[in-house]
């Protein structure tokens, strides 16, 4: 019986989202509940199913008399891609983030 191991894929990438996308919702009017925006981000090469996805927050632009309430995630994630969620609470206005990611599969 051989232990036989797919080679593994690796794809990393480096984003930023802010106030120049169209429904960039994150600055502007406050509400007392949070605000949520979201991009597709797609691979320039497809895995052969969903991959591993990890995300982080490399940088933001927050104006200056806010708490940096901010909040990142992956969702949504298959072959060629996945979608970025973006959220912050109350009055936090946020201009841009930053974020880096890492998708590992076969």
């Amino acid at each position: 019986m051989s232990d036989m191991v797919a080679p593994l894929n690796l794809l990393a990438g480096t984003q930023q989202l802010g106030k120049d996308l169209p429904d960039w919702t994150l600055l502007g009017p406050t509400t007392e509940g949070s605000r949520e925006f979201s991009a597709r981000i797609d691979f320039s090469l497809e895995f052969s199913g969903p991959p591993l996805v990890h995300l982080s927050i490399v940088g933001f632009d927050i104006d200056h008399g806010d708490f940096a309430r901010l909040r990142a995630w992956a969702q949504y994630i298959d072959r060629s891609g996945f979608t970025v969620f973006i959220s912050t609470a109350f009055g936090t206005q946020v201009h841009s983030v930053d974020i880096s990611w890492l998708a590992i599969g076969t």
